[in-house]
């Protein structure tokens, strides 16, 4: 896991050190979560090295309708706010253990909703291209993976 304190001007985020409380809280949230729950412990362990801890500011966009997905978020600490263009309302309010972004780890499509943070925000990220290294290095567990998305995708074209 990724415990270095460094920023990135560029996207608006801090990352932050890992200790053991964050480590523990991110390995039984995943356990929670869509297709990472049906990863056994092995599998999993082998996603958490890639997995970084980021803060953004109050107001900061984690990411731009329309935009590349660049990766799977999961809130630790904060809370943020995900809007469409042309919504009077946001579309949801997202809070500790909840996430967002899931389907960039497998398939190309733009984001289609801006998340911007409601107040100081602490995200776990998962980046694309760490997730398809994990993938390659694990096909049984991309085979898990890719047949829980793709349910998940269709479940989403019938909304």
């Amino acid at each position: 896991m990724n415990t270095k304190m460094s920023s990135d001007s560029g996207n608006g985020f801090v990352t932050v050190p890992v200790g053991e409380k964050e480590y523990r809280w991110l390995e039984k949230g995943l356990r929670g979560l869509g297709f990472f729950a049906r990863l056994d412990l092995r599998a999993l362990s082998g996603i958490l090295p890639y997995v970084s801890l980021v803060e953004f500011a109050k107001g900061r966009p984690v990411c731009r309708e329309g935009d590349e997905g660049d990766g799977f978020y999961l809130i630790y600490q904060g809370a943020v706010e995900v809007r469409k263009a042309g919504w009077d309302k946001p579309v949801a309010t997202l809070g500790p253990g909840e996430f967002f972004g899931e389907m960039a780890l497998l398939f190309k499509q733009p984001r289609n909703a801006t998340v911007r943070a409601l107040k100081s925000t602490r995200l776990f990220w998962l980046q694309t291209r760490d997730f398809k290294k994990v993938l390659g290095k694990n096909p049984s567990v991309a085979r898990t993976i890719r047949k829980v998305a793709e349910e998940r995708r269709k479940a989403l074209a019938r909304h």
